[in-house]
């Protein structure tokens, strides 16, 4: 029985690349079944645009204030599931699939199937612009009947099983929504996608399929640090990454864990005050403050 996708893109203030962004999604081998485009309240003429060229073509989730990523995904999951979806597709409004990114993705979900294999979700292999990798997930460690890590058993398939990928081009299924939920929205933005996939991974790892490609067009390539962020304007953001992966790290991990973690950014800032960049030091330590308290419930939606 053929399963129906549904591409889930989250936008904010970036029309030209949520356009890009759509074409290669009507561009796919492998038709999907619907589009979802959560609009976080952009300004830029975004929703006109999706008015004019998307209409009866994408459920547009339109938000009346920006809710970051997170808020993002949590209500275009929701709006594709409750429209009937089988898989959602999710990615950011700068990432290009390859043609055939979603065919491939399918492919090895039925080939892991057939081997009675369920993925906690599918990503893609992810280049930047100049063929760099970027966005790599975290290759899942545990162990096959042998005692030896089994992430290479699947390297002739193309496939490798990971804990954690970012939303760049994530499928994941119905099912796991219904028996995990959404993603947290109260995190705002940067580390709700690592959370998540975690929480996703508790049972079973994803897969990481090399076969589907897409490329990241990322405004600031690049790890995330705040010791080189160079942006001003992204700076506090910084102050919800370490607040995000602290809750991850509490929740997925356990406490020892976050506090290794807790103290990594208490060398960072500690570091940062030394070299007399006092703002960057208060937002890690906001961070690490809003990390000990945050506490977020995990929210449902009801399928069609």
């Amino acid at each position: 029985m053929k399963r129906s996708v549904w591409a889930v893109v989250v936008t904010w203030n970036r029309r030209a690349l949520l356009e890009r962004c759509l074409a290669h999604l009507i561009a796919q081998t492998r038709q999907c079944d619907g589009v979802v485009v959560v609009d976080n309240a952009s300004d830029d003429g975004t929703a006109e645009m999706l008015a004019d060229a998307w209409a009866g073509k994408a459920l547009v989730v339109r938000m009346p204030v920006n809710t970051g990523g997170a808020g993002g995904f949590n209500a275009g999951i929701r709006a594709a599931v409750e429209a009937g979806a089988d898989r959602v597709w999710l990615m950011d409004d700068d990432v290009m699939a390859a043609p055939d990114a979603l065919e491939a993705l399918l492919r090895a979900e039925t080939m892991l199937e057939g081997e009675g294999v369920t993925p906690a979700f599918l990503c893609s292999s992810v280049r930047s612009p100049d063929g760099h990798l970027t966005n790599a997930p975290e290759i899942d460690h545990r162990r096959n009947a042998l005692g030896y890590p089994a992430w290479g058993e699947r390297l002739e398939q193309g496939l490798i099983p990971v804990r954690q990928a970012t939303f760049v081009s994530v499928m994941v299924g119905r099912a796991a929504v219904g028996r995990h939920g959404l993603p947290l929205a109260p995190m705002f933005i940067w580390g709700d996608d690592t959370e998540y996939t975690l929480r996703l991974t508790r049972d079973g790892p994803g897969y990481l399929v090399a076969a589907s490609r897409v490329v990241h067009v990322r405004a600031a390539p690049g790890h995330l640090t705040i010791e080189t962020e160079a942006d001003p304007g992204r700076e506090r953001l910084h102050r919800y990454l370490t607040r995000n992966i602290i809750l991850a790290k509490r929740r997925h991990e356990g406490p020892a864990s976050a506090l290794r973690y807790v103290a990594s950014r208490l060398r960072i800032a500690g570091r940062l005050a030394l070299q007399g960049r006092w703002r960057k030091a208060g937002v890690l330590m906001a961070g690490v403050v809003d990390g000990a308290r945050f506490d977020p419930k995990v929210e449902h939606c009801t399928p069609s």
